[in-house]
């Protein structure tokens, strides 16, 4: 997952990194792909340090642990979270890292379908 986060606030990369491990989430299992996405999203975030890292994805599991529970619950956060964005530049780049990183196993579960498919009209793709 290659992303240019420059032109993005610090609000909008704590929301982006809020979506991705909501995304890692949504099908119930990480897989090595996906932590790998991850890495590479914290280290586009300029974040290299493992104690830094660790405290970020702490950070962003507890956020959104507890719209985990339910599809319609999770699919709220995510078009709350996906309001941060608000051009269209950034929309794309979003929706595409979650894409990504949703597909990366070969394996969409009916939740992360929802969701993409949820995001994708919300940025209007």
């Amino acid at each position: 997952m290659e992303i240019d986060l420059t032109s993005f606030s610090i609000a909008q990369r704590e929301a982006f990194l809020d979506l991705i491990i909501l995304a890692m989430y949504a099908d119930g299992h990480l897989s090595s792909v996906e932590e790998e996405h991850l890495q590479k999203l914290l280290a586009a975030m300029g974040i290299n340090d493992e104690i830094d890292r660790a405290r970020e994805i702490d950070g962003a599991v507890t956020r959104i642990r507890p719209n985990i529970q339910s599809i319609h619950k999770a699919k709220e956060l995510a078009l709350k979270l996906a309001n941060a964005f608000k051009n269209r530049s950034q929309q794309v780049k979003v929706f595409a890292a979650v894409e990504q990183l949703m597909t990366s196993d070969n394996n969409v579960s009916t939740w992360e379908n929802t969701l993409l498919s949820e995001l994708r009209m919300k940025c209007r793709l």
